[in-house]
């Protein structure tokens, strides 16, 4: 059974690199620029997202902002940080009021990202 990532990030690089990290995996990966697309494919899909990763940095609407309304409109999917610009305060700040479930610097290795998927798409079990 396969299970889906959403990954919302400006850079199409990034997404991609994501993607490709992920195959052979179990999860399969659905893609978004900008949170507008994320909405959609988060409202109109008819496949469940198990896991989202989502960009701090992007224009429009920020990732802490998108991370925001993740939460309150999907409260069991759980939200991996990806950035490439760390900041301890940020993180501290997301794993504790935002509850994201981790935060990973950009760029993220291979087997670093499947295990926080892996960690992620668990939690979401236990919500459900």
């Amino acid at each position: 059974m396969k299970h889906h990532v959403l990954v919302l990030d400006d850079e199409a690089d990034i997404r991609t690199a994501i993607r490709l990290q992920l195959k052979g995996t179990r999860f399969e990966v659905l893609e978004a620029e900008n949170v507008e697309q994320a909405i959609g494919l988060l409202g109109d899909n008819p496949i469940s997202i198990d896991v989202i990763i989502c960009d701090v940095r992007m224009p429009g609407v920020s990732g802490v902002e998108a991370v925001t309304m993740f939460q309150r409109e999907y409260p069991t999917t759980p939200v991996i940080i990806l950035t490439g610009f760390p900041d301890v305060g940020l993180a501290v700040d997301f794993m504790k009021k935002q509850d994201v479930v981790d935060y990973l610097t950009k760029p993220v290795g291979k087997d670093e990202l499947i295990a926080a998927v892996e960690q992620a798409a668990q939690s979401r079990k236990l919500f459900e």
